[in-house]
């Protein structure tokens, strides 16, 4: 098994496309956290013409607090936060294209047609080449995260008086129901991490049996591509009609899961308030365990099913 995993990686690591996504996405959240700390300090309540003196002290306190508002995010840990959230488009992409490149193509010319037409444990390579990608999107991910814990050292975002969040009418200054209004613990950080964790890996699963079915990775990220934004027209359509116990069915689809997993971590890591995004009439909302299983079922689910289509595949020499 070991030699498998040695002459896997040998053909793995050759290909530059590889090295763009574990080196350029943390590059990318990089950039991007370094120009949102540089802005945040130009946040600040904008007034015109003479302020009666009754009000400067309350337009004071809302400056005050405009500006610690703007630097929690570049404070350790929410820092780990920002950073990913910055990038989970990008990782996204990337576990979807690591998955469908080194599955679906491979059919045509690759390593997975001789193991095909030529080996019996289909099973045992294809173990190891899903390591592999999910390797390469853990230490992408892990990389940016690590960016996020480190940059605050770095570069310094005067945080202000985060207590003066608690004074101020939060509403009328938009920060409720979304915003945080006081320092995320290491905990809740992690927990938010782990949860947007979940999104790529998703993605890899579902891209990557897509590409082993049809046998090619552009119509496998097509193929996901599709699916996902199908499911969320139908949840959505049946959630806004659905009645009773009905409305927890679009409750079981894969990207309302996700999504519902991503505001269950963020309200309990002090990210948002209850309800918050997910607080429309159609909205039926699970224990975050029931839905923590959801998802972990769906993955599970999407890679056997890896196995079971590449076990059957057959390609004629």
């Amino acid at each position: 098994m070991l030699s498998l995993v040695r002459a896997d990686w040998l053909r793995i690591r050759r290909r530059w496309d590889v090295w763009f996504i574990v080196l350029g996405i943390p590059a990318l959240a990089l950039l991007g956290y370094v120009s949102g700390a540089l802005s945040s300090g130009n946040m600040q309540v904008q007034t015109s013409g003479d302020v009666p003196p009754e009000f400067q002290a309350q337009m004071a306190a809302q400056d005050a607090a405009m500006r610690a508002y703007a630097a929690l995010p570049y404070q350790f840990p929410h820092s780990i936060v920002t950073t990913l959230q910055g990038a989970t488009v990008w990782l996204i992409l990337a576990a979807a294209f690591l998955a469908a490149s080194m599955l679906g193509n491979e059919f045509g010319w690759g390593t997975i047609r001789n193991v095909v037409l030529f080996r019996p444990d289909r099973s045992r390579y294809l173990a190891v080449r899903l390591a592999w990608i999910l390797a390469l999107l853990c230490v992408t991910f892990l990389a940016v995260a690590a960016l996020g814990a480190i940059l605050p050292a770095i570069v310094r975002v005067d945080p202000g008086d985060p207590s003066v969040l608690q004074n101020v009418d939060q509403n009328g200054m938009g920060f409720a129901p979304f915003g945080p209004t006081s320092p995320v613990s290491l905990g809740g950080a992690l927990l938010v991490a782990g949860a947007m964790l979940t999104i790529p890996v998703a993605g890899l699963a579902l891209a990557g049996l897509a590409a082993l079915k049809f046998r090619s990775a552009a119509t496998g990220m097509l193929g996901a591509g599709i699916y996902a934004a199908a499911e969320g027209i139908a949840a959505a359509l049946l959630m806004s009609r659905a009645t009773g116990d009905l409305r927890y069915i679009p409750q079981m689809a894969l990207t309302t899961r996700l999504a519902a997993l991503l505001g269950d971590a963020q309200q309990a890591a002090g990210l948002s308030s209850a309800g918050g995004e997910y607080s429309s009439p159609g909205w039926v909302a699970l224990p975050p365990a029931v839905g923590a299983a959801i998802v972990a079922a769906w993955i599970g689910g999407l890679i056997a099913l890896w196995f079971v289509v590449l076990r059957r595949a057959d390609i004629n020499e």
